[in-house]
């Protein structure tokens, strides 16, 4: 039964886990993160809430799972470091995001803190509501939209800081 279940999310929500770890670890490796987060789901799916829905319980695993392997493996600082080699810059602009303003936008969102970044993630780039947010980010609605709203003017403030024309383009 628990297993019928984890299949069936993930027939549902992988897409979804996959384009959160991809975004959020800065790398389109990220199936090993991908299976990880479903087996643990599998795991741990005694300790679901009715409640909750199966998708934001799954991005807190996988967010979970990548905040432990950067304990272990200080993998901020690799991805900061491809970040500044411009070789590797092109090489996530052909891979990850396709075209100069979405690179400009996904360089921006890696330079936010931690917490303006996953909010952004979640709410901008996974259209996730507020309250899915909060249980993410074991945080109220009302802080969720704060947040984002901070989130975005930071983002704002980086774009225009780095000369970027994003918004300029899009309007």
């Amino acid at each position: 039964m628990e297993r019928q279940l984890i299949e069936e999310w993930f027939e549902l929500y992988e897409r979804d886990v996959t384009s959160f770890l991809i975004y959020y670890t800065g790398s389109m490796d990220v199936q090993d993160l991908v299976q990880e987060t479903f087996l643990r789901g599998m795991k741990k799916i005694a300790h679901f809430r009715e409640g909750s829905h199966p998708k934001t319980w799954l991005i807190t695993i996988a967010k979970n799972i990548v905040i432990d392997r950067a304990r272990k493996n200080n993998i901020w600082n690799r991805i900061k470091y491809l970040l500044r080699d411009e070789k590797q810059t092109e090489n996530l602009d052909h891979t990850i995001l396709l075209g100069e303003m979405n690179r400009e936008l996904y360089i921006a969102i890696n330079r936010l803190p931690a917490k303006n970044k996953e909010v952004i993630i979640l709410k901008a780039i996974l259209e996730m509501t507020s309250k899915q947010v909060g249980e993410i980010l074991e945080a109220n609605e009302n802080h969720v939209n704060v947040l984002y709203h901070r989130s975005l003017k930071k983002l704002k403030s980086i774009l225009e800081t780095e000369g970027f024309e994003y918004e300029a383009r899009t309007r």
